[in-house]
């Protein structure tokens, strides 16, 4: 009698179970009941696009132990127990955003603890599961995961690093952007002292300025920009924003306007519950999305732009109250389920960064998109076909595969000499079709897998 894993003596699932389970738990279900080990598992999750397991999360490690050393569930479960235990007595604590915040430095930190020049993310992946082959008992399993419980990670820490990598490269570049304008307007005052006046002192600065929207509130380097004789040096000016707390709704502005910035009024009900509230929205984000609705030019006037957020306005209560009426339809938990309205993207931004919540592979190449289309990459970090299909291979997702919509946009995309026509073409298609475009189900997709196994394991 094949053993699944909820424990029942039968095959298969009983009536009703297998019909809920996600489908990565129903093929370790499968695992289980086939006494298939790790790899096996492993080549049956690509083949049906879901994550491999990762030996950095503690949980699928005793999934992983298990499944090379032909235990039963009823076994497993006597393990996992024994693991919980280490788990929950553990006193791991990040050691690099601690309470919660995120600085340049602090994201600089991280990247260099997990890259150890030689991308640490790999090869501790690839020594913690080497360990777990080479365990021959429960009992060696268990001191080994205590042993070495700050190597493991309740993220899938590979996407996370990858995420946060190219994240970094992005301000780095920004910043660069500013310190060269701080350069520029010292040298300024030196040649001309107090000649200069008003807008003109500092202007290159507080543009620069300008572009970190993914930092606090700058307020003191812009009064710099505007003294005579300013009171922080170019070099203390760099330390200020090193230990400036970023932003997650400003990561998320720049990342959501390069996609939205194609938008139509058929994609409002993803555009306004992704921004909320529209009273909360910055008076830049109103413009920009009025732009990109064609509701103002770009070289539009202060009262064509006026206008335009007046007309934006009253899209936004209207499908506020769209919105509010299809919710009566809800009831319980139903209600609950519906993707709710609110700065939902940015949220799952901190909790990617923090390593609260895993990133989901269309997040990820959206993600990399992004950066390689701003900024200018050195060769080594450039994204092309071969160095993603390398990305997604480390952090156990599915390789580009030509025969995928999203990925034949992705390839695309990489490929062309003008990739935001491409952008824009897909775009335009998906509304015709009258299909929600790939990159409005990034944030949706997003979950927790350690939270998942708990749920339906246990």
């Amino acid at each position: 009698m094949k053993e699944q894993l909820f424990g029942e003596e039968m095959l298969g699932f009983g009536v009703g179970i297998k019909d809920c389970l996600p489908k990565r738990l129903e093929i370790l279900n499968e695992g289980f009941a086939n006494r298939e080990d790790a790899s096996q598992v492993n080549q049956k999750l690509i083949e049906n696009e879901c994550e491999t397991l990762y030996a950095r999360s503690f949980f699928e490690a005793s999934l992983i132990y298990a499944l090379d050393h032909k235990m039963g569930y009823a076994r497993w479960k006597e393990l996992f127990e024994e693991c919980q235990k280490i788990y929950d007595e553990s006193s791991v604590e990040d050691s690099v955003f601690k309470g919660g915040k995120i600085t340049l430095k602090q994201l600089e930190s991280y990247i260099q603890k997990e890259s150890d020049g030689m991308l640490q993310t790999e090869y501790l992946t690839k020594w913690l599961e080497s360990g777990i082959k080479e365990q021959k008992d429960p009992e060696g399993m268990l001191s080994f995961m205590k042993e070495n419980m700050e190597k493991f990670s309740n993220a899938r820490e590979k996407a996370r690093y990858y995420f946060s990598k190219y994240l970094y490269y992005y301000i780095v570049e920004k910043c660069e952007n500013y310190y060269k304008s701080c350069q520029y307007t010292e040298t300024v005052r030196l040649q001309y002292g107090g000649a200069l006046k008003g807008e003109s002192r500092g202007m290159r600065e507080k543009f620069a300025l300008e572009e970190l929207t993914f930092l606090k509130p700058l307020t003191k380097l812009k009064k710099e920009a505007d003294k005579i004789k300013p009171g922080m040096t170019p070099e203390e000016k760099k330390e200020y924003l090193q230990e400036t707390s970023l932003t997650p709704g400003g990561i998320f502005d720049e990342f959501n306007y390069f996609y939205f910035g194609y938008v139509s009024a058929d994609w409002l009900e993803v555009l306004f519950e992704l921004y909320g509230e529209f009273s909360e929205w910055p008076h830049q984000t109103k413009i920009r999305i009025a732009r990109s609705l064609g509701l103002c030019s770009g070289a539009a006037k202060k009262e064509e732009e006026n206008q335009a957020v007046i007309e934006l306005e009253k899209m936004a209560k209207e499908q506020k109250e769209k919105e509010e009426a299809q919710d009566e339809t809800f009831a319980g938990e139903e209600k609950k389920k519906s993707y709710q309205r609110g700065r939902s993207g940015e949220d799952y931004f901190r909790e990617f960064l923090l390593g609260k919540k895993d990133i989901n592979r269309s997040t990820l190449i959206s993600f990399l998109l992004f950066v390689n289309s701003r900024i200018e990459l050195e060769e080594d970090n450039r994204i092309t076909i071969p160095r993603l299909n390398r990305i997604l291979l480390n952090c156990g997702f599915v390789q580009l595969r030509p025969d995928r919509s999203f990925d034949k946009f992705v390839m695309a995309f990489l490929k062309s000499k003008d990739p935001m026509d491409i952008l824009e073409e897909e775009v335009e298609k998906q509304v015709v079709q009258g299909n929600d475009f790939y990159l409005y189900r990034v944030y949706k997709d997003a979950y927790c897998h350690q939270n998942e196994l708990l749920k339906y394991l246990v």
